[in-house]
């Protein structure tokens, strides 16, 4: 008797099951949406089996689920961004007409806002943890020690929300001074 395979069709499926996996990356539906999109137009499939996420690549003649993780997941989508992001930018240097440079223009935009969402789930993967430490480990083989400034960023970059960007973490602290120079006047 086979374990049970469960697909993970829905946005909604996905959130539940990062929640309920106790994973350490989170998300809401719509970041789900667009890793799930992603993946379909790739022709692959998510499921659950054992507790452990899966994916099966339709493409193949035979397709069979295989280990994956979110981390995986949101690495292989980030890279798929970027290289549509590319292709447009390609596309507007070069169009064959006012309405071909529209199209890659309207495009190029959502590609933009998807790119913010998905850099804010990567930083919640494996790889952005390594990344950062393997960019430390340079700064000090190259320095010596890592400069002041810098460590005074990264200490804010740790100190920031799962998921939270660069950008929305200004707005953030922006916001909470403007709230404490309300207090202040009243």
């Amino acid at each position: 008797m086979g374990m049970e395979v469960l697909e993970v069709n829905t946005p909604g499926e996905l959130v539940m099951w990062l929640y309920l996996a106790e994973s350490e990356v989170s998300m809401q539906q719509g970041e789900a949406e667009i890793i799930l999109d992603y993946l379909k137009e790739h022709n692959m499939a998510l499921a659950v089996c054992s507790q452990e996420l899966m994916v099966k690549d339709m493409g193949e003649e035979s397709p069979e689920y295989q280990p994956y993780s979110i981390d995986d997941a949101i690495h292989d989508v980030c890279e798929w961004n970027l290289e549509l992001i590319d292709e447009m930018e390609e596309g507007m240097k070069n169009p064959d007409s006012r309405e071909d440079y529209d199209r890659f223009s309207d495009a190029l935009d959502v590609l933009k806002q998807q790119e913010e969402v998905l850099d804010g789930l990567y930083s919640q993967t494996k790889y952005e943890q390594i990344a950062v430490e393997c960019a430390l480990q340079a700064i000090i083989a190259a320095l010596g020690s890592v400069p002041e400034g810098v460590q005074e960023k990264l200490d804010a970059y740790r100190q920031r929300s799962p998921g939270q960007t660069e950008k929305t973490a200004g707005m953030e602290e922006g916001n909470r001074q403007e709230t404490g120079q309300q207090e202040r006047i009243r």
